[in-house]
């Protein structure tokens, strides 16, 4: 097995049926090399009788586990994972036309470990070199479609915590990113559309009723080899949401000085500019 796609599921049962037909109809040399893994993250919709249809026409594996959050389904998504290599794609996406020849006939004999292409939704810049140090990569902005070795996310798995259901993806991404860099290719994968109630309509509120996971990628970009001015800028974008005096103090007791003093300073500067904005 060449590619794992997990696809995390949280009542969208009515949009899996485009996702499967996209795979299903991909170039069918490739179609015996790739698994599709859907984890079902506490549904309460009518998904067992699109996942009974959708199995008519291609190959699954489904799980079902209590609602936790994606990144939680993610998290059970690698344990059933045997690809080389893995990617995400949510429920409401699909694959473009030869998107599986995009993917195979780059990652074929490259052996990079992590690997970005074109997400059409997020109309994002295009790439304008091959190679980028996180620092660069993170300020491209917008999303994309990234391909990943497996072992490395199922050694970096997201952090879970009690009676929170979020945390963001970067929080895995960035490590990665960090120690290998990550190829870029100007070729599309897939596209879809934003949908009202999905997490990035939600993201700010998220992001405030989860404080752990706030503090999991505080964790982890104040830890990196190096916390340059794209880094602070994302960081602190994230810790404005959960700002106060205790978390402050809690960033200065935890980080070292020069880290967690620009951190607060640029986080003060982002509180600012939004409430001006609002």
């Amino acid at each position: 097995m060449f590619i794992s796609i997990i696809t995390p599921l949280y009542n969208r049962a009515h949009y899996l049926k485009k996702l499967a037909n996209s795979i299903n109809t991909q170039n069918k040399k490739w179609l015996s090399k790739i698994e599709w893994i859907i984890v079902d993250d506490g549904s309460t919709d009518d998904i067992d009788i699109t996942i009974d249809e959708i199995k008519e026409i291609t190959k699954l594996k489904y799980i079902k586990q209590n609602n936790g959050g994606k990144h939680t389904a993610i998290n059970k998504g690698l344990e059933y994972c045997n690809g080389e290599y893995l990617i995400i794609v949510d429920s409401d996406d699909h694959l473009v036309e030869n998107a599986l020849d995009n993917l195979f006939n780059t990652l074929y004999g490259n052996n990079y470990e992590i690997n970005a292409f074109i997400d059409t939704k997020s109309h994002g810049q295009y790439f304008d070199k091959e190679v980028y140090t996180l620092e660069y990569f993170i300020k491209l902005g917008g999303d994309r479609l990234i391909a990943v070795k497996s072992e490395l996310l199922k050694n970096n798995k997201f952090p879970i915590y009690k009676d929170e259901c979020f945390v963001t993806e970067s929080v895995a991404w960035n490590k990665i990113i960090d120690k290998y860099n990550i190829h870029c290719f100007n070729l599309p994968v897939i596209a879809g559309e934003y949908m009202d109630g999905g997490l990035t309509s939600n993201y700010q509120q998220l992001l405030k009723n989860n404080p752990q996971g706030v503090f999991s990628l505080l964790d982890t970009n104040l830890n990196l080899s190096k916390f340059n001015i794209n880094l602070v800028k994302q960081t602190a974008f994230h810790f404005s949401s959960i700002f106060s005096f205790k978390n402050t103090i809690k960033v200065l007791n935890k980080y070292p000085i020069n880290r967690s003093i620009p951190l607060i300073l640029a986080t003060l500067y982002v509180v600012i500019k939004q409430r001006f904005k609002n």
